[in-house]
């Protein structure tokens, strides 16, 4: 299993960075989990368009499916004319969608005739090809899903989560947990995010064996987050990096 970090900012990209999207690869399954700002023009210096599979997007903030729209408009250009991705969207996915568009079209099929959009049951297990998903409910302003992604390895990514027992009870023992960790700074909220330390004692609860941290204000300093983590895991932890690639 291959994971690639195409984004990894909060809210807002950075210089030249995007915000949440991450690369899944296994045999021929290439799997975009979440298209957040940005996400759509790095995907294309990793692999084309054509060649991506699945997407699964975690929650509708717009961190997190905004590239979606341009997504759209490059599958009706001739060279993606036979290209359908299959887009797995939260309950209530497809309803959202419409609406963020609904200032500029308010054609019901704007999406749908062109991606292969299925709405994905929490509670169920998603089979693509070499992966299995599954799905935990996690804590924030709207509702989120976090997602383990099994194949040779098991991945998990905590979507946008404060602290919460769905997500260790979804991260027990991940080869690989890539997790928020957003409140770099006192007065960010406490509620719908982690800090670096939360992220830390999360993983060490979980048993996991890699704790990769993501989804960061741009305008935060993580050097003192990252070595909270460290303190909390009891081992190295590593920070998301756009275009960084992990081997499990």
């Amino acid at each position: 299993m291959k994971v690639t970090v195409l984004g990894c900012s909060a809210a807002y990209p950075g210089p030249g960075g995007a915000c949440s999207g991450y690369l899944v690869e296994e045999g021929a399954t290439r799997l975009l989990v979440d298209c957040g700002t940005g996400v759509l023009s790095n995907l294309q210096r990793v692999v084309a368009i054509k060649d991506v599979t699945h997407i699964v997007i975690s929650h509708l903030h717009a961190d997190h499916f905004l590239d979606l729209i341009p997504y759209r408009y490059a599958l009706t250009r001739l060279l993606h004319e036979a290209v359908h991705p299959l887009l797995y969207l939260p309950p209530g996915g497809v309803e959202g969608l419409l609406k963020a568009v609904s200032a500029f079209n308010t054609s019901p099929t704007f999406f749908s005739d062109l991606f292969q959009i299925e709405e994905y049951d929490p509670a169920a297990a998603l089979r693509m090809d070499e992966l299995t998903i599954e799905f935990a409910e996690v804590k924030h302003y709207i509702p989120s899903y976090a997602i383990a992604i099994s194949g040779s390895k098991r991945m998990v990514y905590s979507a946008d989560s404060g602290l919460c027992d769905g997500l260790a009870e979804l991260a027990q023992g991940a080869d690989f947990f890539l997790c928020e960790a957003s409140r770099c700074q006192a007065e960010d909220g406490d509620w719908g995010h982690l800090s670096a330390s939360e992220a830390g004692a999360l993983a060490i609860r979980a048993e996991v064996k890699r704790l990769v941290l993501t989804h960061f204000w741009p305008d935060c300093d993580y050097s003192q987050s990252l070595e909270q983590a460290t303190t909390a895991f009891g081992k190295a932890v590593e920070v998301a990096e756009e275009f960084r690639t992990y081997i499990l």
